[in-house]
């Protein structure tokens, strides 16, 4: 979540995850395709030679303003095959809520599993705790033979008993009410950020400026911002006092939309995946806060001592060490100076 204190806006998060072909991208382009213009803005594709990122601003039109704040969602999909995890979990740092949009069909009941394992992994890699998270399931492609009971897809994916949906994303079915339910969740955690709640505020149900007459963009239709590798713009370091008081707000370019990339042939191998996730990397954060440098990845107690286990912003452990614990007040400080 990102807090702008000057501008007095909140922007919340929302990522779209799961497996490949599963109607991710599907959901936001018939999103983007019935709503108002005046509340969203510009659809923005991050490409590499290999993948692509999309996502968009929404405005909510009931909402009006929390504690003198504007509140507007940040719509994320992600790449959803496996190979492209790193991009997955760069996508997802600072997510304020998931939709997690499972293929109904029976063949891809593993993979859906496979998926959600993955989204849990890459939480815990930012500290975050999915059951703690707002979290809406969307049951798609129930219009196709061979579906599993929603029953089932409960008991593998949703035994907290989470809100779901079924939906068939192409016609738009159930696609405005996922959206409608993980917005009013997510803006329960806007309410306790903004208003310092100790009990979780009441849940209020979100619209959007939504006409479903609306003529329903084909894919390669889209008025795409494509952004790719050789356009990244040049974005200067902020002194670290300022990016300690207040993350830095990128505001959005006005720009007319670049060229399309044209597509160089490379072979899709680890090695090219880290260098392609590497850039993405680089892309995610003219739009994300890019000052979190180190992580404290784990931190447990026993026999009056501290394990601290501390990871880089790459993810790759920097140190590990024990420390000792006061035996009068069971405190200890710890300073971190990363050059």
């Amino acid at each position: 979540m990102l807090i702008n204190h000057t501008s007095k806006q909140v922007t919340a998060k929302i990522v779209y995850y799961g497996t490949g072909l599963c109607g991710k991208t599907t959901n936001l382009q018939y999103i983007f395709s019935v709503t108002n213009p005046n509340t969203r803005g510009e659809l923005v594709s991050m490409e590499t030679e290999i993948e692509r990122t999309l996502f968009f601003d929404l405005l909510p039109i009931n909402v009006g303003l929390l504690k003198g704040y504007q509140t507007k969602f940040q719509l994320y999909t992600v790449p959803g095959q496996v190979f492209y995890d790193s991009t997955r979990r760069l996508v997802l740092k600072g997510v304020d809520g998931i939709v997690f949009v499972a293929d109904s069909q029976e063949l891809m009941e593993s993979a859906n599993l496979e998926s959600f394992e993955n989204l849990k992994n890459n939480l815990a890699f930012y500290m975050q705790n999915l059951e703690e998270m707002p979290l809406v399931f969307q049951y798609n492609k129930r219009d196709l033979k061979n579906v599993l009971p929603v029953e089932k897809l409960n008991d593998g994916l949703n035994p907290r008993h989470q809100p779901y949906f079924e939906a068939v994303a192409r016609s738009g079915r159930g696609v405005i009410e996922t959206l409608r339910d993980i917005s009013s969740l997510t803006l329960v955690k806007i309410k306790e950020a903004l208003e310092h709640a100790t009990v979780s505020p009441q849940n209020v149900a979100i619209h959007f400026d939504v006409d479903v007459s609306n003529r329903i963009y084909k894919l390669k239709d889209l008025p795409m911002k494509k952004i790719g590798l050789d356009e990244l713009p040049v974005v200067e370091a902020l002194p670290m006092a300022q990016a300690k008081s207040e993350p830095p707000i990128v505001e959005p370019q006005k720009s007319e939309p670049p060229p399309a990339l044209e597509k160089k042939t490379a072979a899709a191998g680890p090695a090219h995946e880290k260098a392609t996730s590497k850039s993405l990397g680089s892309l995610l954060s003219q739009f994300e806060d890019p000052t979190r440098i180190t992580k404290i990845e784990r931190i447990s107690g026993a026999n009056g001592q501290l394990t601290v286990d501390i990871k880089g912003h790459d993810g790759n452990l920097l140190r590990s060490f024990n420390v000792d614990l006061d035996p009068e007040t069971k405190k200890v400080n710890i300073i971190l100076d990363v050059n």
